[in-house]
């Protein structure tokens, strides 16, 4: 198996992980999304541990709805967290901590401008690109969105997360280990996705803007006697 030749030459912390799943496959693969979205460091990205469950899903020692709810729930356990600490603590809470999350306090006004002018396509979209999930359920608990709103949000861009990846992990399958380090490809399905959903929120910000702009135009107009 592809993944045996790259663990013989992977860190201990990594094989421990890919061990770990191994033994507890649905609740590990659970633990370390959840892990992930709080902002634990990890030795492999989230998109590699859902990769590798899709092998284990190809090999049938997963089955393919177990390992999506892991990751699903998973997502939602870890932006929870976060969520709630911000939404208990506020701004302190991002100020003191946010650097550990790469969350800097120059970003909050133009996050707040964000949230208010996209709301939910921001938490959809954003969490896909790298390096902004732990950001965005920080941000969703500082400027009050809704929390029924936030988790379904979070709901909807975790299962497009999850479909890819997995489905990428099955596609590879054997030769999941070459793909078991942070390299760019892993961020390829993430890019597709987000300029999809950019494209089509400009779209549908465009036509909002321009059924303004009529809705102006005729509340100006004179009235007709």
């Amino acid at each position: 198996m592809g993944v045996g030749k790259y663990l013989r030459q992977a860190s201990p912390i990594t094989r421990g992980l890919i061990h770990l799943i191994l033994a507890h496959k649905a609740l590990s693969t659970f633990a370390v999304i959840a892990l992930e979205e709080i902002g634990v460091p990890l030795p492999l990205p989230g998109d590699v541990v859902i990769m590798f469950a899709g092998h284990l899903v190809a090999r049938g020692r997963l089955s393919p709805l177990t390992a999506f709810l892991a990751v699903v729930l998973g997502s939602m356990a870890g932006s929870s967290v976060l969520f709630w600490l911000s939404r208990r603590f506020g701004q302190p809470f991002v100020k003191r901590y946010g650097p550990y999350m790469h969350v800097r306090p120059d970003r909050l006004a133009r996050a707040e401008r964000g949230f208010k002018r996209w709301g939910v396509l921001l938490i959809v979209v954003g969490r896909h690109i790298p390096g902004m999930r732990m950001v965005i359920s920080v941000f969703a608990g500082v400027f009050g969105v809704s929390y029924p709103v936030f988790l379904a949000s979070v709901a909807v861009s975790a299962a497009a997360w999850a479909g890819m990846f997995l489905a990428l992990g099955y596609a590879l399958d054997n030769r999941i280990g070459q793909y078991m380090t942070i390299t760019p490809l892993h961020l390829l399905p993430s890019t597709l996705c987000i300029s999809g959903s950019i494209i089509y929120g400009v779209i549908l910000h465009r036509r909002a803007l321009a059924a303004e702009r009529r809705a102006t135009a005729t509340s100006l107009s004179p009235g007709v006697a």
